[in-house]
């Protein structure tokens, strides 16, 4: 009896050692964990804050127009045909640096885009959806159907923008901010 449980304890031992000796897949596993937990504490985290804008119209002390930006909170009234601008500032507040950052923003459905109105910071592509975000490209055209029954490809409508994407070339560094605008008219 003493001897099967001294031989049972030994084929354990044999069973634990051999395997951290020849660097088993549990060992591995280990490690892989450890470096995944020290990435995971230093990357990058990205936060995004939304800004809106009303389009407002004052005049100067000499009498000339001067259209000013007002900044909406909490639950602002607009009415249709006022003008929005939003804005999206992108923060990369971890500690290392942001790759391949992408930010899409979609048009909300009661607005229509002020075409050529997106802004980004340098070097940032900036494309546009006509398909609900499926699809983007730099100039979104749609066909036209002409009088003699031929078919023509043309710059699409404001109305038929539903996102907006920038692509950031550059690698966003710990605590560098980005910025994108866009306006939009109240339908």
């Amino acid at each position: 009896m003493k001897r099967s449980i001294g031989l049972g304890l030994a084929a354990l031992a044999t069973l634990l050692i051999v395997p951290l000796a020849k660097g088993s897949p549990v060992m591995a596993r280990l490690q892989t964990i450890g470096t995944e937990i020290a990435q995971q504490v230093r990357r990058p985290e990205v936060k995004l804050v939304l800004q809106a804008e009303k389009q407002v119209q004052t005049v100067d002390a000499q009498g000339e127009p001067q259209l000013l930006w007002q900044t909406l909170e909490g639950e602002a009234t607009v009415q249709p045909q006022d003008v929005l601008r939003y804005t999206v500032a992108s923060e990369n507040a971890g500690e290392m640096p942001a790759k391949d950052l992408v930010i899409t923003q979609s048009i909300p459905p009661q607005m229509t885009y002020v075409l050529a109105t997106a802004t980004g910071n340098d070097g940032t592509a900036i494309t546009y959806s006509i398909d609900g975000g499926k699809s983007f490209v730099a100039e979104p055209l749609v066909e036209v159907v002409q009088e003699d029954g031929t078919v023509t490809l043309e710059p699409a409508p404001a109305e038929a923008y539903t996102d907006i994407r920038w692509d950031f070339a550059q690698t966003l560094e710990p605590e560098v901010v980005v910025q994108m605008a866009y306006d939009v008219t109240v339908k």
